[in-house]
């Protein structure tokens, strides 16, 4: 360590190696460091996606996500929002998809099911979300301001024959803290 301190002493200047200089330089980058290790910059919490072969959604799919905030002190206390993400190329077959979607947690006796359909195109045929290169993603909420329950997981399946969801590549789930997102139009009003 004193090696470290002593190498980094020869590469400043005469005057930084003062003991007061030197004290208030090392407690200034101990303090960013911390302070840069502690913020969370983009309030996702939580993000899984599992792929989709080229030839599309297998026939009985299912996936299980089971989301939980990165630091675990928060299951229950901080509200979330729970999103599902759809990331699809430009000749995708399907123009919207929908998904069966059921959720459980350890106080619940039975799952809630629910469907949700996500369009992918608009009536213009244009790609509905974000893209580049041919590839988009688009994103529907499931769930704002709900606290994350203990064991909580989503399973997500589609009861659309695989030859129809060719252009698919990948189905996810992100949770966010409340509010870390503003909407374009938001965005676009300030």
């Amino acid at each position: 360590m004193n090696h470290y301190v002593s190498h980094l002493r020869s590469i400043l200047p005469m005057n930084a190696k003062s003991s007061a200089r030197w004290s208030l330089f090392l407690f200034a980058t101990g303090f960013a460091g911390i302070m840069s290790s502690c913020l969370e910059n983009s309030g996702v919490e939580f993000s899984s996606f599992v792929d989709i072969p080229e030839s599309g959604i297998p026939s009985g799919w299912e996936y299980e996500f089971s989301p939980v905030p990165t630091d675990s002190c928060n299951v229950d206390s901080i509200p979330y929002d729970v999103m599902i993400v759809v990331r699809y190329s430009a000749s995708a077959k399907p123009r919207e998809i929908t998904f069966n979607l059921e959720e459980i947690s350890f106080g619940m006796e039975c799952p809630d099911s629910t469907k949700l359909t996500i369009p992918l195109f608009d009536k213009e045929d244009r790609p509905i979300g974000n893209g580049i290169y041919s590839i988009y993603e688009t994103t529907d909420t499931l769930h704002r301001s709900i606290k994350i329950p203990e064991g909580y997981s989503i399973s997500v399946g589609s009861n659309i024959p695989q030859e129809e969801t060719e252009g698919i590549h990948a189905i996810g789930i992100v949770m966010s803290r409340s509010g870390a997102y503003k909407t374009l139009k938001n965005i676009l009003d300030l």
